[in-house]
Formats: structure tokens, C-alpha cells, sequence
């Protein structure tokens, strides 16, 4: 059995997909994925389906919308029977508790995998192995074929900005391992999309001098400076400003930020 959350919503066994095609069930369904093994209060379920402002049946229909994912997991070969789907997605208290074993869900993969690489951070090749692998479950965003309300919108914020913290973490053991033009198309995507990140464009400049290209590395700190200047009305922090020195002097640049820390923080509750 598989559950995914790291791009559209997935659920797999050895006879096929099983996924509700209603979208507030998958809704609910993604909501409780992504907080597996925490009970989620059912005011918080009904929340993010309705909004604030739920219809008096919001309730009732929502023990409904559990029910049905019951029978769901119930058809499934590896769960095979309705008293072991209750056993999967549990009534607690006054709220509901998805169960699920790490290698299950992609997102718990990735967190382990990230949490691996902490461990061994010293050996670099083995932490870019570790980090690779726990990229490579992301395909798009998180639930990105699902409807989001208000709670599930914070938790894929989190998750996208969990993502993009491992990625910068990959980049760097990367650069240390003296790969800088393996990620110079990473690099020139990641800023587009981020033009007011200051470590990603450090990054950025970092890898293009490396690469003997030191006046592009410059036009990056330019242009990063001009953006925050309209943006945000601030200046590039002290990093930039010792990279572009370093850089006009000719000086040798090595990665500006640390490895990856012994301990890698684990799941957060948005």
C-alpha cells in the first residue's frame, strides 16, 4: 500500500488506485495525509472544508465523508476489511487519526531520508546520495490535483518551504562537492521564481564564479539588489556584499553556508 501528497494526491495497492472522486472526501483525505499519525479535531476538518461559516450539517456530513473513506481503505487488498479500515482512520476523542507505517507515505520517506543526511553530515557524497533520493519523490506540489482550504493551505506553504530548505541544503553539499556546473540550471530557475532570495542568489553567484564567470556572478548581485530595493525597500544582507568583494578581488569563493546540521528538524505542525 502507498499514499502520496508530494504532487497530486495518490493511493496504490497491488490491485490499483483507489482514490475518492469527490472533492471534498479528497480534500479530507489529503488533509488527514498530511497529518498522519496526529489527531486531526473534527472543528479543524470541518474548517477546512466549509470555511468559517460550515453549514448547520457540516457535522453530520463530515462523519459521512469518513465513512465513505473507510469503505475506500476496506476495498483495498492490504487493509481488506471494514473493521481494519476503522483501524486505519480512527474516531479519537473529537477528532480523527490517520495510521499509516513511514515506508507507506511519500512525505514521511522524504522526512526520513532528510533526517539520514543530518546523521551522517560530515560525508558529503552520502548526504548528496540521501538528499537526491528525497527530492526525487516531489514531482509537483503538494496535492496539487486537490482543493485547498484555509488549513490545508498553511500545511502545503510549510511543505513547500520544507522542500525548498532540503534543496538548498542539496545545492550546497553539491557545490562543496565541486559540482558547480551541475547546478547552474537549478540555480537560474530557483531565482526566477524566488527574486528576492538572498541565499539562493548567493548560491547563484557562488557556482558562477566557480565557473570562471564572474562578471555573470556580479550582474546576479545587481540584479538581486535592484529587486529588493523595489520590492521590499531594503539591502542585500552582509553574505552578498563579502561574496561580491570576493569576487571582484579575484578571491577564491567557497560555500558560503554551513552543511547539512547533525539534526534536522522533523515534521512541523503549520
Amino acid at each position: 500500500m502507498e499514499f502520496g501528497v508530494l504532487g497530486g494526491l495518490s493511493v496504490e495497492d497491488s490491485d490499483g488506485r483507489h482514490l475518492p472522486t469527490a472533492p471534498k472526501q479528497r480534500q479530507l483525505l489529503g488533509l488527514l495525509l498530511l497529518h498522519a499519525g496526529e489527531v486531526m479535531p473534527a472543528r479543524t476538518c470541518v474548517t477546512e472544508i466549509w470555511g468559517e461559516h460550515p453549514p448547520p450539517s457540516a457535522a453530520t456530513t463530515l462523519q459521512t465523508y469518513v465513512m465513505h473513506l473507510r469503505r475506500l481503505l476496506a476495498r483495498m487488498p492490504s487493509v481488506g476489511s471494514r473493521e481494519a479500515a476503522r483501524d486505519r482512520l480512527r474516531t479519537t476523542g473529537q477528532g480523527y487519526l490517520m495510521v499509516v507505517e513511514p515506508e507507506e507515505l511519500d512525505l514521511l520517506r522524504f522526512e526520513r531520508l532528510v533526517e539520514q543526511a543530518g546523521r551522517v553530515a560530515d560525508d558529503d557524497a552520502t548526504v548528496e546520495r540521501l538528499l537526491r533520493g528525497a527530492l526525487a519523490l516531489w514531482n509537483r506540489p503538494v496535492l496539487a490535483d486537490v482543493r485547498t482550504g484555509p488549513v490545508l493551505r498553511s500545511a502545503v506553504t510549510h511543505w513547500e518551504r520544507r522542500r525548498l530548505e532540503v534543496h538548498e541544503m542539496y545545492l550546497d553539499v553539491r557545490l562543496r562537492l565541486g559540482r558547480p556546473r551541475e547546478v547552474l540550471a537549478e540555480l537560474a530557475v530557483l531565482t526566477r521564481h524566488h527574486p528576492t532570495h538572498e541565499a539562493l542568489h548567493a548560491r547563484y553567484m557562488t557556482a558562477l564564479h566557480q565557473t570562471g564567470r564572474a562578471g555573470d556572478a556580479l550582474d546576479v548581485a545587481s540584479r538581486l539588489t535592484s529587486r529588493l530595493a523595489r520590492d521590499l525597500g531594503v539591502a542585500p544582507g552582509p553574505v552578498i556584499g563579502r561574496l561580491q568583494a570576493a569576487i571582484r578581488r579575484g578571491s577564491g569563493v567557497v560555500v558560503p553556508f554551513p552543511p547539512v546540521p547533525s539534526s534536522v528538524p522533523g515534521r512541523r505542525r503549520p
